[in-house]
């Protein structure tokens, strides 16, 4: 299991996990959902704001899209 906090989200992981390979959004004692590293899109009906976008791209989980500021 991998864990790692930014920006007051918890970013969980865990080994073995099922395809594709994503990882779990926590604020607080809530999950929010879940990012698919793979497919660079959001699972579970997650909302990506702005914070939560800077974190992910910090983490190295989601790439910067330097040709499309809507995702």
């Amino acid at each position: 299991m991998g864990r790692k906090k930014r920006a007051g989200f918890i970013f969980v992981t865990y080994h073995g996990d099922h395809r594709p390979y994503h990882v779990h959004i926590r604020e607080g004692e809530r999950e929010v959902g879940r990012w698919d590293i793979e497919n660079q899109v959001p699972l579970d009906g997650l909302q990506v704001t702005e914070k939560l976008k800077k974190a992910l791209i910090a983490l190295g989980y989601a790439r910067e899209d330097k040709n499309n500021d809507d995702n």
